[in-house]
């Protein structure tokens, strides 16, 4: 008797994890099975592939046409596969080791039976067995509740009655093609057996820009393909527990997906003769127990009056912020933002301006705004600031997110920000939004960072929330050459990159002499007569004490420093804005500063004789001063490989040593004319790379190429 087992695995978009789900097999405790792993291009896929699995013969690469959706690789899967029961295995996902014999042992003379899963954020790539009592339900009239993720994935299903119906995923659609397998077998079996402890591991998606599940894609993706799929599912003669499922999947899509689109016309159009046909098709009895705004809809799109449907939508919309904003003080600010402000005439000589999300006046936002200002006549100006502060020109000033900031938001003909500006900003189409950004990248950022390990942060959330952002950006200034690739990727940036350098680092060109330097730091209470040592180190992604409230733990040995330092140097102690937590110095009195707080880093970096950082991009911009940098990365190896990751090699591409406890700290700043001949040829290459576009003129190269137009 043939008791096979064929696991078909599509590997496209997912090879990174392709070993941890060809691990979960191996380990599996049923041992008589075949692995189909498909992909387009078998060769690379083998050179990710462990040598265990490609040395095993029930491990078969098969090669699959590029750009087909993953119904018609899975169609060739069952093509080719050799066994008397089919199961379906996602690249990203792994199963505990019990699966595979749960299910077979299970599955008795029923066709199908489906287990258990658990979706996880994966953290970790080792399997993870949850020992279970072997229960088995019974799916008959509620079978179709097995549906809910649309997906065909943890069935295991008999090769036999797969053929006997000549059953095959549609190929036409990349989303719900599941169903087009699934429910034509829900509709023929009676009875679906289900195993509780069998435990299937599914990856929660992270990536819904570049690799989206099918809950993660995107509406101008989905929308057909459910129309498509469902028009061609929907059929009188099916079952009534079939009709239900598509129609109430239908109805919940409209209400939850596309409802919100349809503040746009052009939305409207696009869809509604779709929307018409698939509507139709609804049994009357379905709408019994729903909402009347939803009846409502459905009643006018059966019309097929979209003029009628046009009016009706965009009432419904302006009931649902009426009600928002009498039920909450927030509503009554979201709704006069988008049903006034958004509404009036735009100022076309009105700037905002806005640094590190109104904490600070700084970075290149001011030295655009001191450009502007020096330059620029006929313009108006308003910064966002949360506390008062003493700026030049005497701009408006507002406190971010207050009903003030949200007028001038709507009404600016020009937006500049360091940082993003709130999800709920609605940039009109007449509007100019300049994007400075706040740093060459080190870290990965954004659609380059695997996992998120900020706290309370879901990957997802943040990388969806991003997109929707970095789409509303008209320019985004980059540094350097290296900066504007990693830009266009990780920002998924399509529109004006301005390669002009930053304008804050203009005063590092400009204002370098000793006049400046002096004059800075007698402002700022600085002894003169000592050379200045600046500490600045990044933020960790995972310390916090609970979300918005970060730690810092001080590695430096700022008491040692000061007994052999002390005469000839101070140091300058800059932490993130991120960190809340309060330093400790004393006892470092007239030796240790923290300038924390201290609006304009560029003014710290002209004030320093020595760098000493980890993983902050500040070294990127100091480098334009040419002076020494040291890297003290005392916990490389965690950072590295268990956070952000980097863009670029530290070991060889720094312009300074690694340093990884005090005495490798102290014994650079002791011989630091060493350290700099050392490192010089790599300083040099450095500079080149980045800091070369910077030259004193990027202000003035922004603003032509922004307001000129």
């Amino acid at each position: 008797m043939n008791n096979l087992i064929s696991v078909i695995t599509p590997a496209e978009n997912n090879e990174k994890y392709i070993n941890t789900a060809l691990e979960s097999l191996r380990n599996q405790k049923y041992t008589n099975f075949e692995v189909l792993v498909l992909h387009s291009d078998i060769e690379a896929l083998k050179s990710i592939v462990n040598d265990e699995y490609l040395n095993d013969d029930r491990y078969r690469f098969i090669n699959t046409p590029a750009d087909i959706y993953v119904g018609a690789t899975r169609n060739i899967g069952i093509e080719q596969a050799k066994g008397a029961y089919l199961y379906f295995l996602d690249s990203d996902d792994y199963i505990a080791e019990n699966m595979l014999q749960l299910l077979h042992e299970s599955i008795g003379e029923f066709p199908m039976i489906r287990g258990r899963m658990k979706t996880t954020d994966f953290s970790t790539s080792s399997v993870i067995i949850l020992p279970g009592t072997n229960k088995i339900k019974m799916y008959s009239n509620r079978r179709y509740n097995l549906l809910r993720s649309e997906s065909a994935i943890n069935y295991l299903i008999s090769k036999n009655f797969i053929d006997k119906m000549n059953l095959r995923f549609s190929e036409q659609f990349k989303t719900y093609s599941d169903l087009t397998f699934m429910v034509p077998l829900m509709e023929e079996i009676d009875i679906v057996p289900y195993a509780e402890e069998a435990i299937y591991f599914r990856r929660r998606g992270n990536d819904p820009i570049n690799n989206p599940t099918l809950r993660q894609s995107s509406l101008e993706q989905l929308t057909p393909d459910l129309f498509g799929v469902y028009n061609q599912l929907r059929s009188d003669n099916m079952s009534e527990e079939g009709r239900k499922y598509l129609d109430d999947k239908l109805l919940n899509f409209y209400r939850k997906r596309l409802v919100s689109e349809f503040r746009d016309d052009t939305t409207i159009d696009y869809y509604f003769s779709s929307l018409v046909e698939s509507i139709n098709k609804i049994d009357p009895d379905r709408l019994k127990n729903k909402d009347f705004i939803l009846k409502n809809d459905v009643k006018v799109i059966k019309s097929n009056n979209k003029r009628r449907f046009r009016k009706l939508s965009n009432f419904n919309h302006f009931l649902r912020d009426i009600k928002n904003g009498i039920t909450s003080r927030r509503g009554r600010k979201d709704l006069i933002y988008k049903r006034v402000f958004n509404y009036m005439k735009l100022k076309d000589n009105l700037v905002v301006f806005e640094s590190f999300q109104g904490k600070s006046y700084s970075d290149s936002p001011k030295y655009i705004y001191e450009y502007m200002l020096k330059n620029k006549s006929n313009y108006n100006y308003v910064w966002v600031m949360n506390n008062s502060n003493k700026i030049p020109g005497n701009p408006k000033t507002v406190k971010r997110n207050t009903l003030r900031y949200y007028y001038y938001i709507a009404r600016a003909k020009y937006i500049v920000s360091n940082v993003r500006m709130p999800n709920k900003y609605i940039k009109r189409p007449e509007q100019s939004y300049l994007q400075t950004w706040h740093g060459t990248p080190l870290k990965r950022l954004a659609g380059d960072m695997d996992n998120v390990h900020m706290p309370g942060t879901n990957a997802e959330r943040y990388k969806k929330n991003f997109n929707r952002e970095t789409d509303k950006w008209d320019y985004l200034i980059a540094p350097n050459q290296y900066s504007a690739d990693i830009f266009r990727r990780a920002f998924w940036f399509n529109n004006t990159m301005l390669p002009t350098g930053y304008p804050r680092n203009d005063i590092l060109t400009n204002q370098n002499d000793e006049d400046t330097i002096n004059r800075l730091k007698r402002i700022n209470h600085i002894p003169t007569n000592k050379k200045i040592i600046l500490y600045a180190p990044t933020w960790r992604d995972d310390e916090y004490f609970k979300v918005g409230k970060y730690k810092f733990n001080l590695k430096l040995d700022l008491h040692r420093m000061k007994e052999q330092f002390g005469d000839e140097y101070i140091i300058l102690l800059r932490m993130h804005y991120l960190v809340a937590s309060n330093m400790d110095l004393t006892g470092l009195e007239d030796f240790a500063y923290d300038v924390s707080s201290y609006s304009d880093v560029s003014e710290l970096y002209l004030m320093s004789d020595i760098l000493i950082t980890d993983y902050s991009s500040v070294f990127f911009d100091y480098a334009n001063l040419r002076r020494p940098i040291l890297f003290f990365t005392y916990d490389i190896e965690k950072y590295q490989g268990q956070l952000r990751g980097f863009y670029i090699d530290m070991e060889t591409e720094l312009p300074g040593p690694l340093l990884m406890d005090n005495n490798e700290v102290m014994d650079a700043i002791q011989n630091i004319d060493a350290v700099c001949e050392k490192y010089e040829d790599r300083y040099n290459e450095f500079y080149e790379r980045f800091c070369s576009w910077d030259d004193g003129r990027a202000s003035e190269k922004v603003v032509d190429a922004m307001f000129e137009k």
